[in-house]
């Protein structure tokens, strides 16, 4: 049963109003779509008044943006984190730093799955969020990584081809974040554990040196032809 106060800001089981908010949110929104998800229902599924979501997120669109723009619990990854890692680090540490933190989600289990279908339902049924999330999340992410690749080829200045290898190591990541119910399939053993993500996350790191290394040479090559 709802609650007649305005919000409960905090449970019996520590978890406040805002998260079990968010938590709502994920699961609606993720299985009925935004325009088929009331604010009744959100209030109903988290536990609270209807006024909590006008005063924690102003509406339910608000709600839905949080949901692509804070790090808990859709968003896969930081990229302040990553551009930290990368002006403090190695061209290695710094891309291990990147696939952990991108690939860090799949640890959480179930909850991996909602996310995923969000993220296809913004997509199908397009609101405006993932304009949000490309300035603010993917925008930064890829200018980081361009940085990181322009030193380590000794650049002057990020070219087309820079840009193109920044989303090939990107896509690395992206194509086992987004398909690892297919990763499953095809073997069960690569991501069963958060030791088996590790394990996966140390290779993903390597593969992309061994990238870096290939345009280094191809560069080399085409300026010796």
């Amino acid at each position: 049963m709802v609650s007649s106060l305005p919000h409960q800001p905090v449970r019996s089981d520590g978890i406040d109003a805002r998260q079990r908010l968010l938590a709502a949110g994920l699961k609606l929104f993720a299985e009925q779509g935004f325009e088929q998800t009331s604010v009744r229902a959100l209030a109903r599924e988290a536990g609270v008044n209807l006024a909590a979501v006008s005063y924690y997120f102003g509406d339910k669109t608000g709600l839905y943006r949080a949901l692509f723009t804070e790090a808990c619990p859709v968003s896969p990854h930081d990229p302040t984190a990553f551009a930290q890692a990368r002006t403090s680090s190695g061209l290695s540490d710094a891309l291990h730093h990147f696939y952990a933190d991108f690939l860090e989600p799949l640890k959480r289990g179930d909850e991996i799955r909602l996310v995923m279908k969000l993220h296809f339902r913004e997509m199908a049924e397009p609101t405006g969020a993932w304009a949000q999330v490309l300035e603010t999340d993917i925008q930064p992410q890829h200018q980081a990584m361009l940085r990181l690749l322009t030193r380590a080829l000794g650049l002057p200045r990020p070219d087309l081809d820079v840009h193109r290898l920044a989303i090939a190591i990107a896509g690395l990541a992206v194509h086992v974040f987004v398909f690892h119910e297919g990763v499953k399939t095809l073997s069960p053993s690569l991501l069963a554990t958060p030791r088996a993500i590790d394990t996966m996350v140390d290779r993903l790191a390597g593969y992309a040196i061994s990238m870096v290394e290939g345009e280094r040479q191809r560069r080399a090559g085409a300026h010796t032809a």
